[in-house]
């Protein structure tokens, strides 16, 4: 019996060629993936040449916004690290000053960014704008169009800012104070002027011209406009809608008719036709409190961005008032929040305005913006290192606003986050920018 037995020599031996063994040897331990993390900070002049920012810092956050390290720009406003994490969290804490207000503090945080997106900031800081590669001049403009009966009042716009329009003669229009900045190698702005109003027989009409080669030694401008509008008619509900042209990235011929308006002047039919997208966007406001302490609206936004300008003027916000609680009690006092019964909205953005002060007592305008999905933590729950003084959770507020946003193409909040921590200003007419859906709850103080 014994010689059908296996010897354990053999035994060994089988187990081994079988894999069976505890001496195999182990398989190579893989290495770390590394995400190069870099965001841009600029800052634009009035003609359009971006400079370094350097007023700026980003705090980079753990999960519970507590600030893991703290980061400053390089000479060329560029703040990078390496990170061995997919996704991370971070503040942007920036100087901030616009006209004659005080110098002030912009606050951005992002949930959840993607550490291998170029992020972007763009400044706002007037007293820092170095417009020595600018020439810019304001002269008056006659715009000279198709005879008007009359001009609707706020009848006249352009692309440019300008002081005020007035009638010369039913065919001529002057634009008094029109500033233009170009390079100093005379590239100008393509810049648009526009007249709406009406004819002999009672008809909406409008003409625009454009204009980009300004002779600075010129006494006034001339600028054909006869550029034809188009009456465009609008659909039930009449909604309030506010359309734009955007050619090469800006913006031209803003129009906007209030509630119960059918029709809407496009100019559709000009010589840069064939680069412009109609950018519309339709609203429904309701006043919930209006008070001496406060004001609340709640307010329905769909925007719609196409190469066709039916398509886009069509647009209609939801005439369903928004399932917010008027009181903000959706966001709690540890400022956890949950937006969750606002069904189908991604993202959250959610705005602070402080009446903040400085170390000297002296008023410090503030804004906190955040990020993040339809449920979590304010970044405002934890300290703001470096400015724990200045803003905190018992800063007065002045505003508080909620927007949850809603993009056709994507129900992926990693989309979105990638949209917004990049430059999403110069991607008005991407894919994901074309069709977006937003309901907002806004709270002002007195």
């Amino acid at each position: 019996m014994n010689k059908y037995l296996i010897s354990p020599l053999l035994l060994t031996i089988l187990l081994q060629g079988c894999g069976g063994s505890s001496s195999s040897t182990p398989p190579e331990p893989s290495e770390p993936v590394e995400y190069n993390f870099s965001l841009t900070s600029q800052l634009s002049n009035d003609c359009g040449v971006s400079s370094a920012f350097m007023e700026i810092e980003l705090l980079l956050q753990d999960d519970t916004w507590q600030t893991l390290k703290t980061y400053q720009p390089d000479d060329n406003g560029v703040i990078s690290f390496i990170t061995q994490d997919e996704f991370i969290n971070y503040t942007i804490v920036a100087k901030n000053q616009q006209g004659d207000e005080a110098e002030g503090l912009n606050v951005v945080s992002f949930y959840q960014a993607s550490s291998d997106t170029p992020s972007h900031y763009q400044a706002q800081f007037d007293d820092l704008v170095d417009n020595t590669t600018c020439q810019c001049v304001t002269k008056n403009l006659e715009l000279s169009h198709r005879t008007f009966e009359t001009q609707t009042q706020t009848s006249a716009t352009s692309s440019l800012a300008f002081v005020e329009s007035s009638e010369i003669d039913k065919g001529t229009t002057l634009f008094e104070g029109v500033k233009v900045c170009g390079t100093l190698d005379d590239v100008w702005p393509l810049s648009s002027f526009s007249i709406l109003g009406t004819d002999s027989n009672g008809k909406e009409i409008g003409s625009a011209g454009f204009i980009e080669n300004f002779n600075v030694n010129d006494d006034v401008w001339l600028v054909e406009g006869y550029e034809p509008a188009d009456i465009f008619k609008l659909n039930l509900p009449y909604q309030e809608v506010s359309s734009v042209q955007l050619i090469d990235g800006e913006k031209h011929f803003p129009m906007q008719v209030a509630e119960g308006e059918q029709s809407l002047l496009i100019f559709d039919n000009h010589i840069n036709t064939f680069k412009s997208d109609y950018q519309s966007q339709a609203s429904v406001t309701w006043v919930l409190k209006n008070n001496d302490r406060e004001s609340v609206i709640s307010k329905n936004i769909r925007r719609v961005t196409s190469t066709d300008a039916q398509t886009s003027i069509d647009v209609k916000a939801s005439m369903h008032k928004p399932a917010f609680d008027e009181d903000f009690q959706e966001i709690n006092g540890d400022y956890s929040y949950d937006y969750s019964a606002v069904a189908g909205f991604p993202m959250a953005v959610i705005s602070y305005t402080f009446l903040a002060f400085d170390s000297e007592s002296k008023i410090l305008p503030a804004k906190w913006t955040f990020y993040g999905p339809e449920k979590g933590m304010l970044a405002i729950s934890a300290p703001l290192t470096g400015y724990e003084e200045i803003i905190n959770a018992k800063t007065r507020k002045d505003a508080i606003d909620v927007r949850l946003v809603n993009s056709l193409s994507s129900n992926n909040y990693h989309d979105y986050i990638k949209y917004y921590q990049g430059n999403s200003s110069a991607n008005m007419t991407s894919d994901f920018a074309k069709e977006m859906t937003a309901v907002e709850l806004a709270r002002k103080y007195y």
